[in-house]
């Protein structure tokens, strides 16, 4: 019983180190996209370097966690669910990665009437992953405050949506005016579609928090 307490504090630990680098990948893109912004693609490209490699250290952190739980980490009701948290928390790094990748590929010249768009895009995506990076700790501190937290992800990846329709119809609108090349619309459209995925991803990841909570309560 002691070797599986010293295993589940193992994998609890792992847990949040590897939520801090998923965190982190998010960060980073963020301040990719004041490059992007200003059209620095020198210093987008090395910021692609550094996401890729927190992707590559949070693939790690998860392969250890994987191991913990064959060596009998948790019980086996409860494995499950973890893997599959952990494979979706690690999604939202892989999606920042697409979108740093995407970003420096394009070349293109940002458009600057999207900053303020792009800047409550950034932010609102920003608060639902603090949601879930909280909501992931919690999950071993106290099981009504993390589903509570996991609820608030939902809510929050809900308003990333909004403004991803908004920047969408603002989009097909400055094309068929003319005010941007088709170029730019399907490059600034593909990032704000792998932008709202990484949303989309983190509120996946949320989902399984309610079965975990659920089953720990029995």
């Amino acid at each position: 019983m002691r070797n599986l307490f010293k295993r589940e504090s193992k994998v609890e630990q792992y847990s949040k180190e590897h939520v801090d680098m998923v965190y982190e990948s998010l960060n980073q893109l963020k301040i990719l996209m004041e490059h992007f912004y200003n059209n620095e693609f020198d210093k987008v490209d090395k910021k692609v370097d550094k996401i890729s490699k927190l992707e590559h250290d949070a693939d790690d952190i998860r392969r250890k966690m994987e191991i913990e739980f064959f060596n009998g980490a948790f019980l086996p009701f409860d494995r499950e669910d973890r893997i599959i948290l952990a494979e979706n928390v690690d999604s939202v790094s892989d999606m920042c990665q697409e979108t740093a990748f995407g970003i420096c590929l394009s070349r293109i010249n940002f458009p600057k009437g999207y900053i303020e768009d792009f800047s409550d895009l950034m932010d609102s995506i920003y608060k639902t992953v603090t949601a879930l990076k909280k909501c992931i700790e919690l999950l071993d501190e106290d099981l009504g405050e993390a589903l509570k937290k996991a609820h608030e992800v939902e809510k929050l990846e809900d308003e990333v949506d909004k403004i991803e329709r908004r920047i969408l119809k603002r989009l097909y609108i400055s094309y068929k005016n003319q005010e941007i090349d088709i170029l730019t619309h399907i490059e600034i459209k593909s990032t704000v579609l792998r932008l709202g995925n990484i949303a989309d991803l983190a509120e996946n990841a949320s989902d399984r928090v309610p079965i975990i909570v659920a089953k720990r309560k029995g």
